[in-house]
C-alpha cells in the first residue's frame, strides 16, 4: 500500500508540476456506449431524443484513481438537416489533486448520399476548466522515512495557478450503411494552452473507429442485418501527442444482450484484455465493461471498471425522422 500510495503521489506532482509534458484525454472502453465524446458527427445519431450516462473508474488499487463522469443528450432536429447535442464531462485523478470540467455543444450535419449511404459531419465547441487542488500535492522534501509525510513543503506553490480556463473546437465526419459504419474525429484543434504553469498546449487527439455487421443464425436466414443476432467486427485507432491506442474486438447482439471481447494496445507494449456486457429493454441500455491489465502494473492497477447507461427516449414528432446508424451500443 504505500509503494502504490508513494507511485499515485509522484504520478500526481510530476503532471501538475511539469512545464513540458503535455496532458492527454481520458478514454472509454465502451467508446460507442459514449458517442458524442468519440465523434461529434454523432449528435443526433439515433434520430430519436437519447441520454447518455457514463462513469469509468481507473487503477481503483492505486491512490489517486482516474475517474471520469460524463452525461450527454443529444436529438435530430429535422428543420436544421441534422442533429444538436450537449455533453458535460468531469476527470478527477490524484484523489481530486487534478480536475478538469468540460462543457460541450455539438451540431451534426446529416447528408443522403445515396439510397443506402448517408455522411454526417459533425462540430463541436467546448468550454474546459482545469483546477488544481494545491493542498493534495506531496513532495520529497515532506517525508520522514519512519512516519511518511509529515513536513511542510519548501517549494514555492504561488507560482502555480489553481485553475485554466480555455475554449476549444473539435470536428468529426462519420459515414454508414445498413451493414458497414466508420468515422474520424480531431479533437482540440487549436490546441489551447492548459498549462498551471508557464505554457504547455492541448495536443489535437485523432480518432478513427470502424465497424461491420454480421448476421448469424436464424437472423442470417431471414437476410436481417439488425435484429439479431449479429456479430459486430470494431477498430478504435487513436492517437495523441505520440501516444497511440489501439482496440480491436468483436461482440455478439441480439435484441437484448450484448458481451464483447477486445484487445487494447498502446504499440509500446499490450494493455488490456476488455471484456464488454450489456442488456437493452425498453428504452433502457445498461453496460459494463472490465479493463483486464496484461502490462507491467497486472496485479496491481486493479484494472478499469466502467459503466454506461443509455435511455433511448421515443420521438413525439411523427414527420419524416433522419436515419439512425446501426452500430453497436456499447
Amino acid at each position: 500500500m504505500i509503494k502504490n500510495r508513494l507511485f499515485a503521489l509522484m504520478a500526481v506532482v510530476f503532471f501538475a508540476l511539469s512545464q513540458t509534458v503535455q496532458a492527454q484525454d481520458p478514454a472509454f472502453t465502451q467508446f460507442y456506449g459514449n458517442p458524442l465524446y468519440l465523434n461529434p458527427a454523432m449528435a443526433g445519431s439515433a434520430s430519436c431524443p437519447r441520454i447518455s450516462m457514463n462513469h469509468r473508474n481507473q487503477w481503483p488499487n492505486l491512490k489517486g484513481s482516474f475517474v471520469t463522469n460524463s452525461i450527454s443528450i443529444d436529438k435530430n432536429v429535422e428543420v436544421l438537416h441534422g442533429g444538436v447535442g450537449l455533453q458535460i464531462l468531469n476527470d478527477v485523478e490524484g484523489e481530486g489533486a487534478l480536475s478538469n470540467t468540460q462543457v460541450s455543444v455539438m451540431y451534426s450535419y446529416q447528408l443522403q448520399v445515396s439510397r443506402k449511404l448517408t455522411v454526417l459531419s459533425g462540430i463541436q465547441a467546448s468550454y474546459q476548466q482545469r483546477s488544481l487542488d494545491k493542498t493534495k500535492l506531496f513532495f520529497g522534501d515532506q517525508i520522514d522515512p519512519n512516519y511518511g509525510f509529515v513536513f511542510n513543503t519548501g517549494e514555492n506553490l504561488s507560482q502555480f495557478a489553481d485553475k485554466v480556463s480555455y475554449a476549444d473546437v473539435s470536428l468529426g465526419v462519420m459515414a454508414f450503411t445498413k451493414k458497414y459504419f466508420g468515422g474520424i474525429a480531431i479533437h482540440h484543434i487549436t490546441e489551447p494552452d492548459d498549462a498551471y504553469i508557464a505554457t504547455s498546449n492541448l495536443p489535437r487527439r485523432f480518432t478513427l473507429h470502424a465497424g461491420t455487421n454480421f448476421p448469424v443464425g436464424r437472423a442470417r436466414n431471414l437476410g436481417l442485418s439488425i435484429d439479431g443476432p449479429f456479430v459486430t467486427p470494431n477498430i478504435l485507432y487513436m492517437s495523441q501527442n505520440g501516444a497511440r491506442q489501439l482496440n480491436i474486438g468483436m461482440s455478439l447482439t441480439n435484441q437484448s444482450l450484448s458481451g464483447g471481447l477486445y484487445f487494447r494496445n498502446n504499440f509500446s507494449n499490450s494493455d488490456a484484455v476488455l471484456i464488454v456486457l450489456g442488456y437493452t429493454a425498453h428504452g433502457v441500455r445498461l453496460g459494463y465493461s472490465y479493463d483486464y491489465t496484461i502490462s507491467e502494473l497486472m496485479g496491481s492497477s486493479g484494472g478499469a471498471h466502467e459503466v454506461s447507461l443509455t435511455l433511448q427516449l421515443a420521438c413525439k414528432d411523427k414527420r419524416k425522422k433522419l436515419k439512425a446508424i446501426k452500430c453497436p451500443k456499447f
